[in-house]
This record gives C-alpha cells, sequence and structure tokens, in this order.
C-alpha cells in the first residue's frame, strides 16, 4: 500500500507539473493581443499613398505616417485577391475603395458567414454580411472572413482535431464592448484560435483576418522583416 501511496502522488504531481506548463503557455506564449482605449486611440486603415501607390509593408507605413502619427499598433488588414486588391469591402476615410463582395469562392474569405470590421465615429463594431449597411458611411471598415464567433456563438463548421495549422490573427469585441486585436505566437487551427479568443479572452464577435503572413508592430516589438508584402493595414494611434 505505502509503494502504491507513493506512485499515486508521483502521477499526481506529474500531472500537476502538466497542467501548471499548459496554463503558463496559455498565458504568456500562446496569443499577442492589443486592446485600444478609445478615448485616447484611434483605428485608422490604410490602403494607398497620397500617389496612388501601395504601402505594402509596416517598415513603409511607419517611415511614411509615422512622422506626423503616434502609431502604436499595426496589423495586416486582411486577406487579399491575387491581382493585390481588398478581396472585398474597404472604407478608408469616409470613401468606399472597393465594393462588398458577396461571391462564393474558395478559400478562407468566402466561409461563411462572413463580416465586415468598422469603425465609426470611435465606435468599432463587427457585422455579418447580411447585416452590414453602407449607410451611413463608416469611417474605416474591411470585409473578411470566417466569422469565428458571432455574438457569443461561435462558428461550428471547425473541428478540434483539424490538422490545419497556422498562425492566425483576427479582431475581436469583447462582452463589455472592447477591440482586441490578436495574433496567434504559434500555429493554431481554426478551432483552438477560436475557442482560446471566447474562453480567455471573453470575446463576443471575431472575425478572421488573415494567417500565415501575419505580424503585429508595437513600439516594444518591431517588425524588422516581412516576406510577404500586405495590401491594407490596420493601425491603432494617440489621438
Amino acid at each position: 500500500m505505502g509503494l502504491q501511496h507513493k506512485l499515486v502522488q508521483l502521477l499526481m504531481a506529474g500531472m500537476l507539473l502538466v497542467v501548471t506548463q499548459v496554463v503558463k503557455a496559455d498565458s504568456d506564449s500562446v496569443m499577442s493581443t492589443y486592446t485600444p482605449d478609445l478615448k485616447a486611440e484611434t483605428i485608422r486603415m490604410y490602403w494607398l499613398k497620397d500617389d496612388g501607390s501601395p504601402y505594402k509593408t509596416i517598415n513603409s507605413l511607419l517611415d511614411t505616417q509615422g512622422k506626423s502619427r503616434q502609431i502604436r499598433m499595426v496589423i495586416n488588414g486582411g486577406i487579399y485577391s491575387k491581382s493585390y486588391q481588398p478581396e472585398g469591402l474597404y472604407i478608408e476615410q469616409g470613401k468606399v475603395l472597393n465594393k462588398l463582395n458577396r461571391q462564393k469562392g474558395k478559400g478562407n474569405f468566402f466561409i461563411r458567414p462572413g463580416g465586415v470590421f468598422s469603425v465609426r465615429n470611435g465606435v468599432a463594431r463587427i457585422d455579418t454580411l447580411d447585416k452590414f449597411r453602407l449607410t451611413p458611411v463608416a469611417d474605416f471598415a474591411v470585409q473578411s472572413g470566417p466569422l469565428l464567433i458571432n455574438k457569443g456563438v461561435v462558428n461550428n463548421k471547425f473541428s478540434n482535431s483539424s490538422e490545419s495549422r497556422k498562425i492566425r490573427h483576427g479582431v475581436g469585441i469583447t462582452d463589455k464592448g472592447k477591440v482586441v486585436f490578436l495574433l496567434s505566437n504559434q500555429a493554431m487551427n481554426f478551432y483552438d484560435f477560436t475557442l482560446y479568443a471566447h474562453d480567455q479572452l471573453k470575446i463576443k464577435d471575431l472575425l478572421y483576418l488573415d494567417g500565415s503572413i501575419s505580424k503585429m508592430y508595437t513600439p516594444e516589438s518591431p517588425v524588422y522583416y516581412q516576406h510577404y508584402p500586405y495590401v491594407t493595414m490596420i493601425t491603432v494611434e494617440a489621438k
């Protein structure tokens, strides 16, 4: 009995160690997040420079806009087409630069329901394609997909057994109305990415933006290289 008791204690100690390590990993290394304070910060989107050429990289955007703006976060603005255009709706400074895309197709962007992340008068929201309205026009908006969480309900099209594991990023709104930009620090499937946002970050609406090529800039975490160009980018800036 004494030997059995010792084995049970050792086994329990091992289990506790494993659990502690998993919790630590979740809290420390699974996800990078940025939650803007919309009383002191503003969310903007960028695609083209004044001369009509695209920014393409985070550092190009910082070199151009960082001279006159205090930029606190930059992230890839979403999925784009093979012609380096936004795949769907894109609004910048109240101007519709690309139309809403309701077509069917292959790839993550076309998994339904799709959604639109928009900002108007400092208020951010995420709508399904069916619920989104162009009027009154938003200050900034980008269409993407899939919508992973809608009004607290997790999209059931994804399985925890999926072997499609990639870096993923998105934008969410919590049950308290806060905006959260999130980027996984390790390859994840959609199920794990969504569940982390829902359970750990208390996100009630989550729109997937893009995957493997994505990076998040903050002054504390510069982006020194970027293998692939971006089309649109989302920033958080001081007011």
